[in-house]
Parts: C-alpha cells; sequence; structure tokens
C-alpha cells in the first residue's frame, strides 16, 4: 500500500495520540478521577439525589387513582333469647295471654305472632318440645292470613274451624283466640 503525506499523518495519530487527540484526554480524565475520589464520590451522590427527587416530582405529581371506601361487613344477628334461622329470628314465650295479648307483647319486642315459612316448619316444630304456642295465623272468613296479610299456603294442615291458630305437634290447631296459652313472636334479623 502506497502512504501519501495524509495518511501517514493519520496512521502517526491513531498509533501516537498526542496531546490533544481525543485517547489522551480519555486517559487524563481517568488519572484526574482517580486522583480525586472525594469529588468523585460527592458528585456520585448528587447524582443519585436528583434522580431520586425527580422520581418523587413524578410520583407526587401523578394522577391520584380513587381507592372505594372498605365495605364494612353487616352481620345480621338476634336478640338473646331468640332464636335465628335463615334470616328470621323467633322466640318462644312462656308467658300465657290470649292471641291479642299475644299479637301485643310480640309488637312491644319489634316484632308481630310468628309468620313462619314452610322451610322454617321442621325447626319449629322440633323447637316447641310439648308446648303448643300462638302463631301470627287467623281465619278471615273463609280463609287463612298470616298478620302481614299474606294468604296462607302450606303443606302443613290446619285442624279446627276456629278463628286463631296455634304450633301443635307438626300441624297446625285453631282454636278460640280467647284461650291462653304461650306465643311464638318473629322478626326479620337485624344488624348486630
Amino acid at each position: 500500500m502506497k502512504t501519501t503525506p495524509n495518511s501517514w499523518a493519520l496512521q502517526q495519530m491513531i498509533e501516537f495520540p498526542g496531546p490533544d487527540s481525543s485517547v489522551s484526554r480519555g486517559l487524563q480524565a481517568g488519572k484526574w478521577f482517580r486522583s480525586h475520589p472525594v469529588v468523585v464520590l460527592v458528585l456520585t451522590v448528587l447524582v443519585f439525589l436528583v434522580l431520586a427527587l425527580l422520581v418523587a416530582l413524578a410520583v407526587q405529581s401523578a394522577p391520584q387513582v380513587p381507592v372505594p371506601a372498605a365495605t364494612p361487613l353487616l352481620v345480621l344477628g338476634c336478640p338473646s333469647g331468640w332464636v335465628g334461622y335463615n334470616g328470621v329470628c323467633y322466640y318462644f314465650s312462656w308467658d300465657y295471654g290470649t292471641w291479642d295479648q299475644g299479637q301485643e307483647r310480640c309488637s312491644e319486642l319489634g316484632a308481630s305472632l310468628a309468620i313462619v315459612k314452610d322451610m322454617h316448619m321442621d325447626l319449629l316444630f322440633r323447637l316447641r318440645g310439648n308446648v303448643d304456642f300462638w302463631l301470627g295465623l287467623r281465619r278471615r272468613g273463609e280463609r287463612l292470613q298470616w298478620g302481614d296479610g299474606s294468604d296462607f299456603s302450606s303443606w302443613v294442615p290446619v285442624l279446627g274451624d276456629s278463628e286463631c291458630v296455634y304450633l301443635a305437634d307438626n300441624e297446625f290447631r285453631s282454636e278460640s283466640c280467647s284461650n291462653q296459652q304461650p306465643y311464638l313472636c318473629s322478626k326479620a334479623q337485624a344488624p348486630l
């Protein structure tokens, strides 16, 4: 390869860099950093602090996503002395009274004479023991109606033709509303 004066000078600069070449400057900078470790450490710490400050500002200025408030856990239950089952509280009163007195006493407790759903019948028959309890079921003409005005429709037979109905052995029976016997109250379970 034939060398020209310009190519020879270029090759000399690459092989033997002078004091103004970038290679020479890089070597001198490396010596400077090694000879001033405290300054290098301070500069490094400052760079990290500036970066941390920038990250903190970016996080703070980022739009806040609203977090919905936690929904409180709603626990339903029954007062002491009541039996809770499937959303309903039942109170077996051992006080004797007429059907109307039972309804009045249940009302004082924030309830009514029991309005019984078919799915609760077996439980109530077992819990009653050998005692008969007034229910919130009453004859209105030829129809039987619960205290809330709904019609009676159940697999449980109602024996007798009297006006007021009570819970007996695996059945309902009717008799005069003026007879004295215990009563069964019911109300919906409420938050504790």
